[in-house]
């Protein structure tokens, strides 16, 4: 909640509106919401495929440690 306020908080930035781990950071949390507790491989192919999505080669080292959060639960994302 408190990562909510501060989202709220922060003003606009053109600069980061372009970057693209800004871009696709909701459609991550949102993988990470519905996979949450499954298992990590399924978790770091559904992370992948939403950053091919967007028109990148995703950091498969950088997924991979995040898809191991998400199987425990947490949202990396968020």
């Amino acid at each position: 909640m408190q990562q909510d306020l501060l989202a709220l908080l922060r003003p606009p930035s053109a600069r980061l509106e372009r970057q693209l781990s800004e871009r696709v950071r909701p459609h991550l949390s949102a993988v990470a919401r519905a996979h949450a507790g499954r298992p990590a491989p399924q978790v770091l192919a559904a992370l992948a495929e939403v950053v091919r999505a967007a028109g990148a080669e995703p950091d498969l080292t950088a997924l991979a440690e995040h898809a191991e959060r998400v199987s425990a639960g947490e949202d990396p994302y968020a």
